[in-house]
């Protein structure tokens, strides 16, 4: 999410686009559904927040790299495009010279005829100066549109003298014709000639995309975009669409493959702890294996405790089976299991069965409104809302999460409300008071927002997310040192979370320039849970910035595994797009191995 506050401190401190803001973007695009706190200096995840905006389909930015590539000048224009500015200009004089002569006219009708055996006896100046006349008329009847009339005249060039310029010359009168094949087969004689030969790579990843093969089109267009130093924003709009079009279409049919499975437990516990927990006495584990529906429901409940997940969501679906008499509870965990899984149609409908059976079960009307909320109805996310507070106003958890839709639709200062009104009932919920810090900080309030978190300090000393996201604004602000610290501390009293680790990684890569380190910290955090998808695609994001892209790769195919939805896979899916076709060009064209190593890094 942009950041109003952030941005204008930026701004006034001139500071250059970082590392983290790369990294940052890259997540914030990805549809991560119920996370948690959104801090702003770093990693845009944690416990507390579930939903971040929908942006789109996610996707690789360009921006940013086209930046910095213009600042270095982009690649120089190829031999062919040089050789084709000065022919054109001599080919006019020709071609108006031939105009008022009618010897010559004549003469270039004997050579629109000229058989192969008789041109292999001119001499190379000859046939050059042949082939470059009949170019120029091939470009009149092109600039007439009489495309077949042209395709003869510059097949008679070829004939003459091959050129780069009359393969891809004839290839647009073929791709005015719509016969792609021929356009495809014309730029990769041109290419061959001329590697870096951009309007031919353009020609051909226009012809390959109307043909449908958007994976060698996406390539092409890569191309173009690396060697004309990412100053060509058709070629990158482009490629943008096409790495959005093949992704979507990738993870619709990845998805149909895809067995339903529970996020990372970090994902799953953030979900969860973002509401308060259940007060109600915890009966004892009943004897031997449980047999009826109440037993289930029992050992759900010690399974969630001890966040053994995929045992919990078993267990609640067989209490739901076999029948118990906490019903709308358990109806509830099952729909949250099923939501955590990606299946928000079922969910819905599990959630409505659970108001059904206790209608003035709150919790449900709440996470009823964060599915409504996924599905783009605000109107009856709210409303969900206003249902909820009519059976119970001093219940906070619905001022708490009504806040967090307030926070991710952009309206900080009713979030901001709604926290206050969540911590006024109780303020015993550490995550309400870090999001009314964030969102103190997102509307420009700067003293204030240091200041709840300096409360939440001395309140939640314990508390490692609270050192956690008050790092994320420290390091924000660039207080390095002490946002380090925070970390550390975050760290230290909970080794088993691994966002400290990921934001130490990307204080230490981007300002200390300590690569190793950083990559070790991510590697700390997947040790402390092998499947936090944000460990997984910070470590593949630092790995791409380094160059590293056959290693960032490997993570990537990792965060296509662990998605779940479809626009969880598309984001994956495009990242891995991306990183695929960077590492056949560096193989195609090795003379930019550093400036593409440059872009990366930007």
């Amino acid at each position: 999410m942009s950041n109003p506050a952030t941005d204008n401190l930026v701004k006034n401190t001139d500071k250059a686009p970082s590392i983290s803001d790369s990294i940052r973007k890259f997540l914030e695009d990805k549809d991560w559904k119920f996370y948690t706190a959104v801090g702003v200096g770093a990693v845009a995840v944690g416990a507390g927040v579930y939903y971040l905006t929908r942006s789109g389909s996610p996707k690789p930015s360009t921006k940013k790299s086209r930046k910095g590539a213009s600042k270095r000048g982009g690649a120089k224009e190829s031999l062919s495009e040089k050789a084709a500015k000065t022919k054109d200009a001599l080919e006019e004089k020709v071609a108006e010279a031939q105009a008022t002569d009618p010897k010559t006219s004549s003469n270039t009708e004997e050579i629109e005829s000229m058989p192969e055996t008789e041109i292999a006896k001119l001499s190379k100046d000859k046939r050059n100066a042949h082939a470059a006349t009949l170019k120029s008329k091939g470009n009149a009847k092109f600039g007439a549109k009489n495309y077949p009339e042209a395709i003869r005249l510059y097949t008679q060039a070829i004939a003459f003298s091959p050129d780069p310029v009359f393969y891809s010359n004839r290839a647009a009168c073929f791709a005015n014709l719509g016969d792609n094949e021929k356009v495809i087969e014309d730029c990769t004689s041109a290419l061959r000639m001329d590697p870096v030969y951009v309007k031919a790579l353009n020609r051909r990843a226009q012809a390959y995309e109307k043909k449908g093969d958007l994976r060698e089109a996406l390539y092409d267009f890569t191309a173009v975009c690396i060697i004309d130093g990412f100053k060509n924003d058709a070629a990158a709009a482009a490629m943008e669409r096409l790495l959005k079009t093949l992704s979507e279409k990738r993870a619709k049919e990845l998805l149909l493959e895809k067995k339903p499975r529970l996020p990372s437990p970090t994902f799953v516990s953030a979900y969860l702890d973002s509401f308060r927990e259940d007060k109600t006495e915890l009966p004892p584990l009943p004897t031997g294996s449980p047999k009826t529906g109440d037993d289930y429901y029992i050992l759900a409940r010690h399974q969630l405790r001890q966040k053994e997940y995929e045992n919990a969501m078993n267990s609640y679906n067989a209490a739901v089976e076999k029948g118990c008499r906490d019903m709308a509870k358990a109806l509830n965990m099952k729909a949250t299991f099923t939501f955590l899984k990606g299946n928000a149609a079922e969910a819905l409908e599990d959630f409505t069965k659970a108001i059904s059976a206790d209608p003035q079960y709150v919790q449900s009307y709440v996470k009823r409104a964060s599915i409504y909320m996924e599905q783009g109805n605000p109107a009856e996310t709210f409303a969900q809302f206003e249902k909820a507070i009519e059976l119970d106003s001093k219940n906070p958890d619905i001022y708490y999460h009504r806040g967090q839709v307030n926070f991710i639709t952009g309206d900080f200062e009713s979030a901001a409300r709604d926290y206050t009104k969540s911590i006024e009932l109780d303020s015993s919920f550490v995550y309400a008071h870090i999001q009314l810090g964030v969102a103190q900080y997102k509307t420009g309030q700067l003293d204030t927002a240091m200041k709840t978190f300096q409360d939440a300090l001395k309140k939640f000393s314990k508390s490692a997310d609270v050192h956690n996201y008050y790092g994320e604004l420290l390091l924000d602000q660039q207080k390095l040192s002490e946002a380090v610290e925070k970390f550390d501390k975050a760290i230290k009293l909970d080794k088993e979370n691994p966002l400290p680790y990921i934001n130490k990684a990307l204080l230490v890569f981007q300002f200390q320039q300590n690569a190793k380190e950083a990559e070790d910290l991510c590697r700390e955090a997947l040790k402390v849970d092998p499947n936090c998808d944000v460990a997984i695609a910070t470590l593949a994001q630092l790995l791409l910035q380094q160059g590293r892209t056959q290693d960032a790769i490997e993570y990537f195919e990792k965060s296509v595994d662990l998605a779940r939805t479809e626009a969880e896979l598309a984001n994956a899916i495009s990242y891995l797009e991306a990183a695929s076709s960077q590492i056949r060009f560096a193989k195609d064209y090795p003379q930019f191995a550093e400036q593409l190593g440059n872009a990366a890094r930007i």
